[in-house]
C-alpha cells in the first residue's frame, strides 16, 4: 500500500426484517457469523434492522461484537410501526468522526439517510447510508436530490465522499428485461417510467442519473469485472437479477481498487436475505490523483 494512501473495506447489507422470521432468530445468527468472517471492515451500512431497538439495543451490539465496529446512532424509517432502522458502523481505530452523525432532511426520506464526517489518517472523508424508497421512481428522484448537493464539494463536508445504498433501482448495467411478465404487473410501478397516461416504459433510472449527473461516480469503471447482481433469487414470482444495492464515490482522492457483490457458497448468502452485500474498496490518498481513479472520464 502506498505510504500515503489507507486503504478502506467497505460494506452494505439489507439483512430482510432484522434476519429474524417471527421467533426464529437463525438467520441473524448466522448473518453474524458471515460478517465476523470477513472482518476486518472499516465501514458498514446494516438496512432493514427491523426490531433491533428492542431489548435493550442488544442486537445492534451483537454486530459490534461480532466485527469490532462501532456503531453510530440508528435512523429509524419514517415509514410503518418505526420498527424498521439502518446503522452505519465504524472502525474507530482508523477512522475518526468530526462531528454528529445527522439523517438528511428529515423526513424527506423513505426510509432513511445518515451522513458522517470522518478523518482517516489526517485525510477528511465523508460517508452516507442510504436506504431509498421502494415505492415508486418519483420519490427515489426526490431523495437523490438531496444526495447530488454531494456529486462535488458541498462545504462544510469534506471533498471526497462514498454513498453506500440500497437504491431500490436498477443500476446502469441491468440489462431491460425480456419479458416484463417475469415481474408482477402490480410491482412495475416500482422499477419502469411512468408515463403522464399511467403506462410503463423501460426502467427507471432517473435518480441514478441525477447522481452520476451531478459528479457521482460509479466504482464500476474502475473495475474489470461485472459484479454480480445483488437480488433476484429470493421471491418466486420475481426472478430478475438485479444491482439494486449500489456504492458511489466522489472527489480527487478515492481510488477505487475493487467492487464487488459477495455470493460465496458456503456460507449461501442467498438463504440468508433477499439482498446480497456489496463490497467497495477504495485507497483515500493524501494528494488528489489526477484524474480521479474510477472515473469514468
Amino acid at each position: 500500500m502506498p505510504g500515503d494512501a489507507t486503504e478502506l473495506r467497505l460494506l452494505a447489507w439489507n439483512v430482510l426484517v432484522g434476519g429474524i422470521d417471527g421467533e426464529d432468530e437463525g438467520r441473524r445468527l448466522q448473518q453474524l457469523a458471515f460478517l465476523k468472517s470477513i472482518a476486518p471492515l472499516d465501514l458498514l451500512w446494516i438496512m432493514e434492522a427491523t426490531g433491533w431497538h428492542q431489548d435493550g439495543g442488544r442486537r445492534f451490539d451483537d454486530v459490534t461484537a461480532a466485527t469490532g465496529l462501532t456503531a453510530l446512532p440508528p435512523v429509524t424509517s419514517h415509514i410503518g410501526d418505526r420498527r424498521n432502522h439502518s446503522v452505519m458502523y465504524y472502525r474507530a481505530s482508523r477512522l475518526i468522526p468530526t462531528g454528529p452523525a445527522s439523517e438528511l432532511a428529515r423526513g424527506a426520506f423513505h426510509h432513511g439517510v445518515s451522513r458522517v464526517a470522518f478523518h482517516v489518517g489526517g485525510i477528511p472523508l465523508l460517508a452516507l447510508g442510504a436506504h431509498l424508497s421502494y415505492a415508486a421512481g418519483a420519490l427515489r428522484l426526490s431523495e437523490a436530490h438531496h444526495l447530488a448537493d454531494y456529486g462535488r464539494h458541498f462545504a462544510p463536508w469534506p471533498e471526497d465522499s462514498v454513498l453506500l445504498m440500497d437504491s431500490n433501482a436498477p443500476d446502469d448495467t441491468d440489462p431491460e428485461p425480456d419479458d416484463w411478465s417475469a415481474v408482477p404487473q402490480h410491482l412495475w410501478h416500482r422499477y419502469r417510467e411512468v408515463r403522464t397516461d399511467g403506462s410503463f416504459g423501460g426502467f427507471d433510472r432517473s435518480a441514478r442519473r441525477l447522481l452520476l449527473n451531478s459528479g457521482w461516480r460509479d466504482p464500476q469503471a474502475a473495475v474489470s469485472e461485472l459484479r454480480e447482481p445483488t437480488v433476484g433469487y429470493w421471491y418466486d414470482n420475481e426472478r430478475v437479477p438485479l444491482r439494486l444495492d449500489q456504492a458511489l464515490v466522489t472527489g480527487p482522492r478515492i481510488e477505487v481498487v475493487d467492487y464487488r457483490t459477495l455470493n460465496p457458497k458456503i456460507p449461501d448468502l442467498t438463504k440468508l436475505a433477499d439482498h446480497l452485500p456489496v463490497l467497495l474498496v477504495i485507497r483515500l490518498h493524501r494528494e488528489p490523483i489526477t484524474p480521479p481513479v474510477g472515473s469514468a472520464a
